[in-house]
């Protein structure tokens, strides 16, 4: 589910859509040089359906997301994934990923929404997901919310870092 949420941030970063999506280019094209923040929801089949609904702030490469008990920020380089009841990091390095392979059915609603299919890759499952209340901002030259606080991992967290 971890990529999931990166693949949807990546959609803020995509411009390799068809020509008949002129007006989602043109709205993923304001997210360029803008502080954003936006609610997600996705939703897991099964029995019952499982809803996940969390927020994030993107700016540039970077992105801060809280959702499904998790946080999740982005510095460019590395990518923290922390529970933060469970005191636990998993710590990667920032790579490079093709968003738009795990994309299908992406559609700018009326109502200003992104909407659209994630594939998982590893299941293979389509994911149906939304994007909502999503403001443009001025960007901030403080980073600091994209990355953890130095006095995140005091006391006894369980770090697994693979940079």
């Amino acid at each position: 589910m971890k990529r999931f949420f990166l693949i949807v941030l990546g959609l803020f970063a995509a411009f390799t859509l068809s020509a008949q999506q002129k007006e989602l280019d043109a709205f993923l094209a304001q997210a360029q040089g803008h502080r954003v923040t936006v609610d997600y929801e996705y939703v897991i089949a099964g029995a019952p359906d499982i809803t996940v609904e969390g927020s994030a702030v993107l700016q540039d490469n970077c992105f801060r997301m809280e959702g499904a008990g998790l946080l999740i920020l982005c510095d460019a380089v590395n990518i923290w994934t922390l529970d933060l009841d469970g005191k636990e990091a998993y710590i990667e390095t920032a790579g490079k990923m093709d968003y738009m392979d795990y994309i299908s059915e992406l559609t700018l609603e009326d109502n200003g929404w992104l909407s659209g299919l994630y594939n998982e890759p590893l299941s293979g499952n389509l994911i149906p997901f939304t994007i909502k209340n999503i403001h443009f901002l001025p960007p901030s030259g403080d980073m600091t919310i994209f990355t953890p606080d130095e006095n995140t991992f005091t006391g006894d967290w369980v770090i697994t870092d693979l940079r």
